[in-house]
């Protein structure tokens, strides 16, 4: 059945690896209004689909790959693709954003994505050619890197332009923050690659040959040239972007607001900063800038080690986090190290964030005598050894040794571990805590603390409280700030475009949001809509983390971020307290409408946002 409204193509793809059957699902005018598409797709289905007392490696746990409607029509920044689970890391609902042509191939296929449950009996690939689906022998081809994988898949089906998303061994293996790897570009967090690999899926391959359209070509057109003359005005995304990639971010995070994490945030000012700043990684390892499709700004950039101790190494990147997770989390200012280690954790398929936050927070037990190098395979794992940075790559990935403790993530680590590690294990509700810091910035506290994800900055964006469009310092007004920023990044997330949009059209929901998206569907919203859009989702995703369990106790930060001040830098002396947190977490709620005692939305918010079956479900806990 046609749709009314545009970019969308009426259907998901249902592909059931355990009998190997497909089908598809009709999408609707009013399912895609209600929810967008992308995030807000995966949160449906996921609650709909997936009980969330089963472990995520359960076969019924669903793989969702969606889009959005905005893939598959060279809108700027929307160069991407969507992937949500059940996360084996988190327990919760997790969704992850990749740069790559998978977005605009699904659309060009006749999707608007895929769903895909069951277990194989025996490795598998997914072949969608339009019509055509296929599921493959992917036995040659288990065990090899990423890069690997995506090349012999192409050489299999004949078609070097054929679009590949693979897991590397540390999707095989189950490695909780295995990633996706997508012609080396990452869905990179929470583990959405070791649930593939649990399904005996190595990778999903697609080829399109239809198109994608827009409501109003016209008014289209005029949003085109709008954007195309105002960002030009923005100098992060005329110049610092580009010139340097998220690299650029080094020395402002740390000389200027002194919130760069630091030895596992033992401190938050790295001294070895401008080894590993944009400007020297620029200088000294650049080699070419890269971009997502259709994308002006071209943040991405492939650097080198041309001359020093990992001569040779390269990579497409590393990002800022990245360079926060491997250098100075692990107080490592060698920017080979971290390219070398950034290469293999894409060939390897892990989550930079998550595997260097793991090192750091084992360097620390290893620094506090509560892990030996009897432990560690015979390795001393001091603060700024790259050589146990770089080696515990491939052993976490194939669970080796000591890799194997690592590969469970700092939480269920130091649940292992003891000694009192938790309080430093760098994360939230199992997600390691990315580059921005939760001391430094208020917005970040208390954003980490009730995002759905845990430690993402990607829910709550800190973009605006570095750039003091809100005091950063500041506690009152902060929830509202926060729940602001996070309706941005679900509405981006849906229409699966890069946050890097909000230096042009926000740091929060704004009517910009609303004109963009209007010409490309034909939704006619109105902001407020748009609002009640992002707060259904936020709300559905909170409805299926409130039915594993979380509540109001799990909104909160490691204990080193409650009590430990910043103790030197720009930020010295800031922290937010337990006390401090609660203050905001009771604002943040009321402003939510969610209940202040449990955390769970109410009944009557959620039948205001039209989830009257979810609000039957949650009456009954």
């Amino acid at each position: 059945m046609k749709m009314k409204y545009s970019g969308y193509k009426g259907k998901i793809l249902r592909i059931n690896l355990t009998t190997k059957k497909t089908s598809t699902m009709e999408i609707t005018d009013e399912f895609a209004r209600k929810y967008l598409g992308g995030n807000g797709f995966s949160a449906r289905f996921i609650f709909d689909m997936v009980d969330p007392r089963i472990d995520a490696f359960d076969p019924t746990n669903v793989v969702s790959m969606m889009t959005g409607p905005f893939q598959g029509i060279n809108i700027p920044t929307a160069g991407k693709y969507h992937m949500a689970t059940k996360s084996p890391l988190t327990n919760g609902f997790f969704d992850s954003i990749s740069g790559g042509h998978m977005g605009a191939e699904i659309k060009y296929a006749g999707y608007d994505g895929f769903l895909i449950t069951g277990r194989s009996d025996k490795p598998v690939y997914i072949f969608v050619d339009d019509d055509n689906v296929e599921i493959r022998s992917a036995e040659k081809i288990w065990g090899r890197l990423t890069s690997e994988t995506q090349e012999m898949i192409k050489e299999e089906i004949g078609d070097p332009k054929i679009c590949v998303s693979a897991i590397g061994p540390a999707g095989e293996n189950r490695v909780r923050y295995a990633c996706v790897i997508t012609e080396y570009r990452a869905a990179g967090r929470g583990g959405v690659g070791a649930v593939m690999g649990s399904k005996n899926l190595k990778a999903v391959a697609v080829r399109g040959s239809g198109t994608n359209e827009v409501a109003d070509p016209e008014k289209f057109e005029e949003w085109m040239k709008w954007f195309n003359e105002e960002v030009k005005k923005v100098p992060a995304l005329a110049s610092g972007l580009p010139t340097y990639g998220t690299p650029v971010l080094v020395s402002s995070i740390n000389n200027m607001f002194g919130a760069m994490g630091t030895r596992n945030h033992q401190t938050e000012f790295f001294e070895g900063w401008e080894g590993i700043s944009g400007e020297t990684l620029k200088k000294n390892y650049w080699d070419k800038d890269t971009a997502c499709p259709a994308c002006p700004i071209a943040c991405s950039k492939v650097f080198s080690d041309k001359s020093g101790k990992w001569k040779g190494a390269i990579s497409e990147g590393p990002e800022y986090e990245t360079i926060y997770s491997l250098g100075s989390m692990c107080g490592i200012s060698d920017a080979g190290a971290v390219i070398k280690a950034d290469s293999l954790c894409d060939e390897y398929g892990l989550d930079t964030v998550s595997y260097g936050v793991v090192v750091a927070f084992m360097m620390e037990c290893y620094q506090r005598r509560l892990i030996s190098k009897k432990m560690t395979d015979g390795v001393e794992f001091k603060f700024g050894n790259d050589d146990a940075m770089v080696g515990f790559v491939e052993k976490t990935a194939k669970r080796i040794g000591f890799g194997d403790l690592m590969a469970e993530g700092t939480l269920r680590a130091a649940r292992i571990i003891g000694g009192n590690s938790e309080r430093f294990a760098i994360q939230v509700k199992g997600l390691e805590i990315p580059g921005h810091s939760a001391r430094a910035l208020r917005g970040m506290a208390l954003g980490y603390a009730t995002a759905t994800r845990g430690g993402s900055h990607h829910d709550p964006r800190p973009t605006g409280e570095y750039a003091g469009a809100s005091d950063r310092k500041a506690v009152e007004g902060k929830a509202a700030w926060v729940i602001g920023t996070m309706q941005m990044t679900t509405i981006g997330d849906s229409l699966v475009n890069c946050h890097f949009l909000e230096r042009l059209l926000g740091f929060t929901l704004t009517q910009k949001y609303v004109d963009m998206i209007n010409p490309v569907t034909g939704f006619g919203y109105t902001y407020n809509e748009l609002v009640d859009v992002a707060e259904r989702i936020l709300d559905l995703e909170r409805a299926f983390n409130v039915r594993t369990g979380i509540r109001r106790k799990d909104d909160t930060l490691p204990r080193r971020f409650l009590e430990e001040p910043i103790p030197e830098g720009p930020s010295k002396g800031m922290h937010t307290d337990e006390a401090t947190l609660n203050r905001m977490l009771d604002e943040f709620y009321e402003l939510k409408g969610w209940d202040k005692r449990t955390g769970i939305p109410t009944k009557e918010k959620l039948l205001r946002m039209g989830l009257e079956d979810v609000a039957v479900v949650l009456e009954k806990l």
